[in-house]
This record gives C-alpha cells, structure tokens and sequence, in this order.
C-alpha cells in the first residue's frame, strides 16, 4: 500500500521557518539579555562597599570586557553578555577578601538573587520573538 502526502502551503511554512531562524540574532537577543541582567548589576551596585564610590560605579552589563577579562575568557556561547566591576583589583579584594581583609561578597549575593529569574525571562522573551517572527514576515 502506497501512501500519499500532499503539502498545501509549504512556502509559507518554509518562509515562516527562515523567520523563525532568524528571529534569535544578536540584534534581538542582546537587548533583552541586557534588559533582564540590569536588575543583577542594580543589586551589585546597591551590595557594593562605598569607599570612593569607583567600584560601584564600574558595575555594567555589557558584551565586551577588558583586555585583562578577555584574556582569562572562554566562550562558551557565540552571544554573551556579561554582568559585574569593571577590571578593578579593588574588586577580586571586596569579594574574595585577602591577609588584610575578609572577604565582603557583593557580586556571588546578587548574581544568586537574580540569576533564576533573569534567565527564566530571557527564555521567555526568547522564545516570544521566535513565535512573533512568522508574523513579521
């Protein structure tokens, strides 16, 4: 017994399915990586020790990092987008403590606090611009 199939539509599936391969690039997935990593660095800012306020101050979330940081790096992901103090010594001193100080952690408390729930959002609204692209065309 032969079986027949028969397809109606299948460019539009076919245009739909490029919309959709499309619908995650790093245009429309790094504003809302970044969007959702701000209320980490927000409480990295709040945790972090004022002294002269740099520390604080340093803490972003970006995709790039400094010479130093990239140095140590191993991508694991062809889109990163990175949260914490900028390359600040003063930085590794406050989290992890030394001879002279013991360690006051800002970045470990926030990045707990808020890892579960920026994640959880990024997939959300990922997965929200892959079902919207067909729409656009």
């Amino acid at each position: 017994m032969k079986m027949k199939i028969r397809l109606e539509g299948d460019k539009e599936i076919a245009r739909n399915l490029k919309a959709m391969g499309r619908a995650l690039t790093r245009k429309t997935l790094k504003p809302i990586m970044r969007e959702n990593l701000q209320p980490m660095a927000e409480d990295m800012r709040a945790r972090a020790p004022r002294g002269s306020g740099e520390l604080a101050d340093s803490v972003r979330v970006s995709d790039r990092l400094s010479k130093t940081q990239r140095s140590k790096l191993e991508r694991i992901a062809p889109i990163e987008m990175y949260v914490g103090p900028g390359p600040l010594p003063q930085a590794i001193q406050e989290e992890f403590g030394n001879v002279r100080q013991s360690p006051r952690p800002f970045i470990r408390p926030a990045f707990q606090g808020g890892v579960d729930k920026a994640l959880r959002n990024i997939g959300q609204q990922g997965v929200a611009a892959i079902l919207e692209a067909p729409k656009k065309g």
